[in-house]
C-alpha cells in the first residue's frame, strides 16, 4: 500500500493498489509501456513480409530483334501495409524467344526496387520475361522486329547462260536482311545493268513478306561476253550476278523428223556475214535414205543444211520459181544434221515454219537432189531426166547432183550399170566449167569413175549419163 499526503490537512486520503499513471517513476517506464491503465498488457506488432509484386515498367514492348528493352523490366515488392520492402530476393527467367539477362538474380532496393537489362533473341517474333519472389511472379513480353536494312543476299538467277541479246531463263532475285539475318518486307531494291550492255524491265523491285525482290526481266547485250547485273538497296552492300551471253549461232533447237516446227527470225538471232538472220534446228535421221526439208514463211526464205558441225552441203533459195519457200532434197548418211532457217534478203524477221520427211530417192525429172560422201544410190535413167545432146544432136539422158567441195577436199564417184554404158563428168558451178570427166574407167569395162581434188571451194554438179544416144535403165552411184 502507498500511502501520500496529498494535502497538509489532517485529513488522510488513503489510496491502495490502485496504479496512478501519473505517478510512476522513471524507472517504471518499461514497465509502462507494456501495460494499459486498465492493466493489460498491448500485442507485440507483426514483422513486415513480402506481400505484393508489380511491374514498375511496360510489360509489352515491341522492339526491334537482338537490341536492349527499353525500358528495362523493373518491379516492386510491397509489404502487407502497402510500403516499399527492401532486401527482397527477386528472380529474372527468360522463357521464350532466345534472348539474355545481365542479371538473373537481383535484391529490391530502399525503395523496393529490382530491375534487369533484357535483350531480346535476335530472331523476329515473341520474346517472354518472368520476374518471380518467392510466390509471387511478374510477366514481360516483347515482340522482336526487323532492323535496318543491312545485307543482301543473291536468291536466285546468278551464273545463268543465255544466247547474246536474248534475256536470262531465271529473273536474278535477292533476299533482304537485316544484320541479324531476318529478312525485310517491303524494302526497294534497284536493278541496273554493270557490264555487257543488256537490258533490265522492273529494274525498282519492292521485297516481299519472305524478303525476296526480283527484277522483271534481265536480257543480256548482243555480243558474246561476260555480262553483269547488280542489286542496291540503302543501307546494304550491293551484290552482282553475272551471265555468260554465248553467239546465237550456237543455240540448237530440236526438230523431230516428219514433224513441223515453229520459229521466227528475231534481231537477236544469229547473223550471216550478209546481215540475214538465222535459227539452226538439230534433226536425227535414222537410216541412209533420200530427205526433203523445207522452209514456209510469208518473206523470202533461205534455207541451208549442214553436217553437225555447221559445214554447209547445201542450199535452197526457193522450192519453186514463183513461191518464197525453199526446200532440200538430198541423199544422206544416217547422223545428226543442222537445218538453218533464214531470209535471202538482209534483215528480214517474221514468223516461219520448217518440216522434214523421207522422200523417194528416185532421181526423176532432172530434179535438183543434193549428195554428199559415203552416199551410194541406185537410179535409174529415163527419157524424163536431164537432156543433153551429142554430136548428131540425138538426145543424151542423165541425172544431176550436187556436191559441196572445200579447197583440197577430194572425191571418188563411181557409176556401174549392165543397162547402160556409163558416162561420168563433173562441173563446176564457177562458169559451169567441165573439171572432170570419164566414159569407161578402164578397158574391161563400161562403167566410169572420176577421182578429183578441188582447188577451190565451190558446188559442183556431178552430171550421171550415157555415153550412147538414148539410152536408158538402172545404174548405181557410189560416192566417196
Amino acid at each position: 500500500m502507498i500511502q501520500l499526503s496529498l494535502f497538509p490537512h489532517d485529513r488522510k486520503l488513503h489510496v491502495k493498489n490502485v496504479p496512478d499513471c501519473r505517478t510512476r517513476f522513471a524507472g517504471a517506464l518499461l514497465l509502462l509501456a507494456f501495460t494499459n491503465c486498465s492493466g493489460e498488457k498491448a500485442a507485440p506488432a507483426a514483422p513486415a513480409a513480402a506481400t505484393t509484386l508489380e511491374a514498375t515498367s511496360a510489360t509489352a514492348v515491341s522492339q526491334v530483334a537482338g537490341t536492349a528493352v527499353s525500358p528495362a523490366p523493373s518491379v516492386i515488392v510491397r509489404d502487407q501495409n502497402g510500403n516499399p520492402f527492401a532486401g527482397a530476393a527477386v528472380t529474372f527467367n527468360v522463357l521464350a524467344g532466345g534472348g539474355t539477362v545481365t542479371s538473373a538474380s537481383a535484391t529490391t532496393n530502399a525503395s523496393g526496387i529490382a530491375t534487369t537489362e533484357w535483350t531480346l533473341g535476335k530472331t523476329v517474333g515473341p520474346n517472354s520475361l518472368s520476374a518471380t519472389s518467392g510466390t509471387l511472379s511478374v510477366s514481360f513480353t516483347a515482340t522482336g522486329i526487323a532492323g535496318p536494312t543491312a545485307l543482301l543476299l543473291i536468291s536466285a538467277g546468278d551464273k545463268q547462260t543465255a544466247a547474246a541479246g536474248s534475256a536470262v531463263p531465271i529473273a536474278p532475285a535477292v533476299i533482304v536482311q537485316d544484320a541479324n539475318g531476318n529478312v525485310k518486307a517491303g524494302v526497294t531494291v534497284t536493278f541496273s545493268v554493270g557490264t555487257g550492255g543488256g537490258s533490265v524491265t522492273g529494274a525498282n523491285a519492292t521485297s516481299t513478306s519472305a524478303g525476296i525482290a526480283t527484277v522483271g526481266s534481265w536480257t543480256l547485250g548482243s555480243a558474246p561476253v561476260p555480262n553483269t547485273l547488280v542489286a542496291t538497296a540503302a543501307g546494304a552492300p550491293s551484290v552482282t550476278f553475272s551471265a555468260s551471253a554465248t553467239s546465237a549461232c550456237g543455240v540448237r533447237t530440236t526438230h523431230t523428223l516428219g514433224s513441223t516446227t515453229g520459229g521466227t527470225l528475231e534481231r537477236n538471232d544469229c547473223q550471216f556475214p550478209d546481215g540475214s538472220f538465222v535459227d539452226f534446228f538439230s534433226i536425227v535421221l535414222p537410216a541412209p535414205n533420200a530427205y526433203l526439208f523445207k522452209q514456209t514463211a510469208s518473206f523470202d526464205t533461205y534455207l541451208d543444211l549442214s553436217l553437225a558441225d555447221g559445214t554447209v552441203i547445201a542450199e535452197s533459195l526457193d522450192a519453186t520459181e514463183t513461191k518464197p519457200n525453199s526446200a532440200i532434197k538430198a541423199l544422206l548418211p544416217a547422223g545428226t544434221y543442222l537445218l538453218g532457217a533464214s531470209s535471202f534478203k538482209p534483215a528480214a524477221t517474221g514468223s516461219y515454219t520448217v518440216s522434214s520427211q523421207a522422200t523417194s530417192t528416185d532421181n526423176a525429172n532432172c530434179e535438183l537432189v543434193f549428195v554428199v560422201r559415203n552416199v551410194s544410190t541406185t537410179q535409174r535413167i529415163a527419157a524424163t531426166d536431164c537432156l543433153g545432146t551429142e554430136p548428131p544432136a540425138a538426145p543424151i539422158y542423165g541425172d544431176l547432183f550436187y556436191i559441196l567441195l572445200r579447197a583440197g577436199q577430194s572425191i571418188t564417184i563411181n557409176m556401174s550399170s549392165s543397162d547402160v554404158d556409163s558416162y561420168l563428168e563433173l562441173v563446176s558451178r564457177a562458169g559451169s566449167v567441165s573439171v572432170a570427166q570419164n566414159d569407161n574407167r578402164d578397158a574391161t569395162t563400161k562403167d566410169a569413175r572420176i577421182t578429183f581434188t578441188a582447188a577451190v571451194e565451190d558446188y559442183y554438179a556431178i552430171v550421171a549419163r550415157t555415153a550412147v544416144v538414148s539410152q536408158t535403165g538402172a545404174y548405181t552411184l557410189t560416192i566417196q
